[in-house]
């Protein structure tokens, strides 16, 4: 429900109210949730499945925003998490990496896009992948969410399959580019008009911090 729709009835306090409130907890301090998604049920209504607990992600920080990013360029995406001090008594709280080990047992495909007639980070550019019958779609966008920012990379599961047979980019100039027969486990950049390269992802040791707390910064 929106306050700035109910304005009237939000100044006079009825929202903050133990009746109004009832059993519901507003302090956010309740366990986090990481959903699985387990697909469509037979109407195609999608399925989604709490793994917070069983996967060691359901702390009660007040968490605020969440960022995907490959933070030890192994393939998969791992999640930044931000959290709000509140009342305990401290300025500032460390940020939460949570780190992904089971998604790099699959293959994938990262790409990075640079525009050239379009904008340079190819905002707004649509990237389709083709692997034998599994087709994807990425979108790059300027950001996503609250108090952070996802990764800039487009990253494609793409479970067993050994090839990507079609990698097709549509730049927001209008114009299109298509790529065949491109190896999984890499990351490829597209410059636009200027074709593909492979470009080589060193490794991320995120066992260890630096002197502030602060992980250490991935590669390119």
């Amino acid at each position: 429900m929106s306050a700035v729709a109910h304005i009237s009835e939000y100044k006079t306090g009825r929202f903050y109210s133990d009746e109004y409130r009832g059993d519901m907890s507003w302090n956010g301090y309740e366990h986090n949730v990481l959903l699985r998604n387990d697909g469509c049920a037979p109407g195609g209504a999608p399925r989604f499945v709490d793994v917070a607990m069983a996967l060691g992600a359901d702390d009660v920080l007040d968490s605020r925003g969440v960022a995907f990013v490959d933070f030890d360029n192994d393939g998969d995406l791992d999640l930044a998490i931000s959290h709000n001090p509140g009342d305990n008594g401290k300025q500032t709280v460390p940020a939460s990496l949570l780190r992904n080990d089971i998604g790099h047992h699959r293959h994938w495909l990262a790409v990075e896009l640079i525009g050239t007639r379009s904008n340079r980070d190819a905002v707004g550019a649509v990237v389709y992948a083709e692997a034998g019958d599994l087709q994807q779609m990425r979108l790059r966008e300027a950001g996503s969410g609250y108090a952070s920012q996802h990764s800039g990379r487009l990253y494609f599961g793409l479970d067993d399959h050994q090839l990507v047979d079609r990698l097709r980019v549509r730049w927001p100039s209008g114009t299109e580019e298509s790529f065949e027969g491109l190896a999984v486990n890499q990351l490829v950049r597209i410059t636009e008009g200027e074709g593909l390269e492979v470009v080589r992802l060193e490794p991320v040791v995120t066992s260890s911090v630096d002197e502030a707390g602060a992980p250490p910064e991935a590669g390119p």
